[in-house]
């Protein structure tokens, strides 16, 4: 009996001293919350701008303010890295290519280093719709429509030369984009699919996208530029020369291991990796007025790497900054005037965040380039390229961007 009640307290003794640890841990994150307090309102501010539309319905504003604020204060939890770091660790040591997320479900590890998640199979009808829908009210207008079908991180497996997921995980990424081209240009749009050019073009997968980082490469992004123009020349007239995007004309700057991307932040440096980043510029005479219409809205003018260039983002030595927005995003509209581009060509951008390089530097060749987010934009797309009047307007989609705000084009207001 009394080794029974011997046992009994030392097991109750376990439990208080872990529950003691328990609290102390949470009490210590609780008040070192208060230590970030302003970078989590600033966080909660701007992700509550980019996911809730101005003048959204009274429920889906509420519902936009509690899941910002949710992801504020879980990224901005006190010492938060330092335990994803921990997690990371324990994670290597048994030589886990798979990690639980919760927003992704499960981040997985490729054979060449890269953390990357697999897109589900998506609904594409409503999509296809809508975007016919846009394309026959330009063709109203008399403006031209082009589909771009950009590429994920993830090849098509015709692609691969190993198997990147495990064998019971299957990639939709690329299938449902196939599905969504197959229809619209059944409907008779336009498309250009960039993803065979691309995945052919020589360029290894660590060379196309950040192995941190579900986007591309800067240079991944000026391989898609390059053919992009080619087509633009080729197809719509447009005066830019496609051999302006050889690398002769331009400057590259690395920064070696100092960028921890989307992925790398969830799971740390010391699982994933580093990425080094590319800052690549033009070596040729430029002038830009640039007009960010956000807000009051921001003018900038200079040459590119000081109109253009959101230059804080490749300064500042924090590794977990996001250096690929220094090619000026993600806003709700851009209007970049290039007053040396020796001609009048204008074009119409409506852009995923994979548009961020492409805008910026197509602009180079333009004389006026206009890029719109939808997730930040709701006017009539139609009435305003109407009243823009471009040669061409481009929709242009990674290969995951098939949500329904993505192709609210907004055409009955």
């Amino acid at each position: 009996m009394f080794e029974k009640i011997k046992n009994s307290l030392k097991d109750n003794t376990r439990q208080k001293i872990t529950t003691v640890i328990f609290l102390i841990i949470i009490t210590v994150m609780f008040l070192g919350m208060f230590t970030s307090f302003r970078s989590i309102g600033g966080s909660f501010i701007n992700t509550y701008r980019a996911t809730v539309p101005t003048g959204a319905p009274y429920l889906q504003r509420v519902n936009g303010a509690i899941d910002a604020l949710e992801g504020a204060v879980n990224d901005g939890a006190f010492q938060r890295q330092s335990f994803v770091e921990l997690y990371g660790l324990a994670q290597l040591a048994m030589n886990k290519d798979v990690i639980t997320d919760v927003n992704y479900g499960a981040l997985y590890k490729t054979p060449y280093g890269q953390t990357t998640f697999a897109v589900p199979k998506k609904y594409v009808d409503d999509a296809c719709t809508q975007t016919g829908q846009l394309a026959n009210a330009l063709n109203d207008k008399g403006i031209p429509f082009l589909y771009i079908q950009l590429p994920y991180k993830l090849p098509p497996y015709e692609y691969m030369d190993v198997p990147q997921l495990p064998a019971n995980v299957h990639d939709y990424s690329n299938e449902n984009a196939d599905e969504f081209v197959s229809k619209i240009s059944k409907s008779g749009i336009e498309v250009y699919d960039i993803r065979k050019e691309f995945w052919e073009s020589g360029m290894t997968q660590n060379e196309l996208f950040f192995n941190t980082d579900h986007h591309w490469t800067i240079e991944g992004s000026f391989l898609a530029t390059r053919l992009i123009a080619q087509r633009l020349h080729d197809d719509y007239g447009f005066s830019l020369e496609p051999g302006l995007f050889d690398m002769k004309n331009f400057n590259e700057k690395k920064y070696e291991k100092n960028y921890l991307g989307s992925m790398g932040r969830r799971v740390g440096q010391i699982y994933g990796g580093t990425d080094n980043f590319t800052l690549i510029t033009p070596n040729f005479n430029n002038h830009y007025i640039l007009k960010q219409m956000d807000g009051e809205g921001k003018v900038f003018e200079g040459i590119f790497d000081q109109a253009i260039l959101e230059n804080h983002y490749v300064d500042d030595t924090a590794i977990d900054t996001n250096r690929y927005a220094v090619y000026h995003g993600d806003y709700e509209e851009l209007q970049f005037v290039n007053t040396l581009a020796g001609n009048d060509d204008k074009v119409l951008i409506i852009k995923d965040s994979f548009g961020i390089p492409i805008y910026s530097f197509l602009s180079l060749g333009i004389h006026e380039v206009r890029a719109i987010d939808l997730r930040l934009f709701n006017r009539n797309v139609a009435e305003y390229a109407e009243d823009f009047d471009p040669d061409l307007v481009i929709l242009m989609y990674n290969a995951d961007s098939y949500s329904p705000q993505m192709f609210t084009f907004n055409l009955d207001k």
